[in-house]
């Protein structure tokens, strides 16, 4: 097969997951960019549009799962050469997450000034954070379309359109951030909704980019269901591996709150080490993420194929990579702790308190490595529900309490916060990694229950990562049989 043909499931980790890092790292970007400019207008509006973040977290959240769903669907149904589903899916995953944007859009615009208050927010503050998360919800929809489009692409192992489209995504962000807040070149002045309108403005512009790739570049077909019956048909799968999966960072982003609303009552010093701490550890916690996606993307092909011992034998490799390049961040970053620290603050207590969060990160980031790799594979085979609530239960019944324990009974305060959640990491990893050695995801994939739609054999020959592919192979196969035999 040409190289360009090359299966998914055999091209290499690197080639998949170097392009979902620089992925991660845009994101990470905007969001660095979007509190800049916002700093620049005042620092109540950084801190009122901070405050209702974890909102749009949610909605995030939401769309990520679903998206690890449709992928880790799509990805099994051509590794098993099923192409005649194939299209069907794509065309469910848009419709699914056009309706969870829609709910979501509609929440936020009108229960925003509602959700400003629960926040502890007041008077000119809550009218900042009201006005961003109106307007930027009016877009969130946008945004739930795009998750579904770069599905199709991490399915058919293209991750590296997905990160030009968010390079394009950043580019425009920064762009419309710089015209709108004070109104530069005839634009108007908009201040906290300019920043809004930017994002809203990026993602519809990363939106139209991915649709061009998929429908006009790489001519990926995606049908739309047309029935309520087939819809429930085609649907099913992806909600069996995303509704279970959406749990546990649903879990995550509520505990952070509590947690960090542990840490406010332990004084500025604690608060801003978090913040700078968690900046720096993110370099970590992104390749972590990238890893993991990579090695959940070859992972449900192998799975769609019923190639189990390949899954396993890549499951190990990625962990090697994983942990292996988490300790080599987490060890960089405290070689050069002062400098990085530096970087943010003067405060040399800061540096000290920061060094000693590097210390316990050791032990969080090899973890997070284990946590990441072995629950997306486990996601990946469709053995979702079992990964979610033992995240949930450990979360909410050993994290925060042990949080609570460490850091305010026991006065560690920052440290025995850190201290928890690291334990969190560890438990949660050992256990995936527990039940993934049990082998009983063996029986959760797509396929599980059906008839696969070629011979075994020929999967493990012919595992095409587009339907035209597949069908140009399939096509050429009694010519081929024909020209041997004369």
């Amino acid at each position: 097969m040409p190289k360009t043909n090359q299966s998914v499931a055999d091209r290499s980790l690197l080639s998949l997951t170097w392009p979902i890092f620089i992925d991660l790292f845009f994101i990470f970007m905007i969001n660095v960019t979007d509190a800049w400019f916002l700093s620049r207008i005042s620092d109540s509006a950084a801190a009122s549009v901070g405050a209702v973040m974890p909102i749009l977290g949610i909605a995030f959240a939401l769309y990520s799962t679903l998206h690890q769903g449709g992928s880790s669907v799509a990805s099994q149904r051509i590794g098993a050469g099923d192409h005649k589903k194939l299209a069907t899916t794509y065309g469910a995953l848009f419709v699914i997450l056009l309706f969870g944007g829609m709910f979501l859009t509609v929440m936020m615009f009108s229960f925003a000034p509602t959700f400003a208050q629960w926040m502890g927010l007041n008077d000119s503050m809550a009218d900042m954070a009201s006005i961003y998360l109106k307007t930027i919800g009016m877009g969130t929809w946008i945004l739930a379309i795009r998750f579904a489009a770069a599905a199709i692409l991490t399915s058919q192992g293209k991750t590296h359109w997905n990160m030009w489209s968010t390079f394009v995504m950043t580019v425009v962000n920064i762009v419309f951030n710089y015209l709108l807040i004070d109104g530069k070149f005839g634009f108007p002045a908009l201040g906290v909704q300019g920043v809004a309108y930017a994002s809203v403005i990026a993602w519809a512009v990363s939106l139209c980019f991915t649709l061009v790739i998929i429908i006009r570049h790489l001519k990926i077909n995606v049908a739309l269901p047309k029935s309520w019956n087939l819809f429930k048909k085609d649907s099913a799968p992806i909600l069996k591996i995303s509704m279970p999966s959406v749990l546990e960072p649903m879990s995550w982003q509520l505990t952070q709150i509590l947690m960090t609303v542990m840490i406010v009552t332990m004084g500025e010093l604690a608060l801003a080490t978090r913040i700078y701490s968690f900046n720096l550890l993110f370099t970590a916690i992104l390749y972590g993420f990238a890893v993991s996606a990579g090695v959940q993307i070859k992972v449900a092909h192998y799975i769609g194929a019923k190639r189990f011992d390949d899954a396993h034998k890549q499951l190990i490799l990625g962990l090697k990579l994983g942990v292996v390049g988490a300790m080599f961040f987490v060890f960089t970053l405290l070689a050069f702790s002062d400098q990085l620290f530096a970087l943010f603050t003067e405060n040399v207590d800061i540096w000290a308190l920061g060094k000693l969060i590097l210390l316990v990160a050791i032990m969080g980031e090899f973890g997070r490595s284990f946590n990441l790799i072995v629950g997306s594979s486990l996601r990946a085979s469709g053995d979702a529900r079992y990964v979610s609530i033992v995240g949930f239960v450990l979360m909410w019944f050993i994290a925060l309490p042990l949080a609570w324990l460490l850091g305010l009974h026991y006065a560690y305060g920052l440290v025995g916060i850190w201290i928890a959640t690291s334990l969190d990491e560890c438990i949660r990893g050992i256990i995936a990694f527990k039940r993934w050695n049990s082998g009983k995801w063996r029986s959760k994939g797509v396929y599980a229950e059906e008839l696969p739609v070629h011979d075994p054999s020929l999967n493990e020959r012919v595992d095409c990562q587009e339907a035209n592919d597949c069908r140009d192979v399939f096509n050429q196969e009694p010519e081929k049989s024909t020209n041997h035999k004369s």
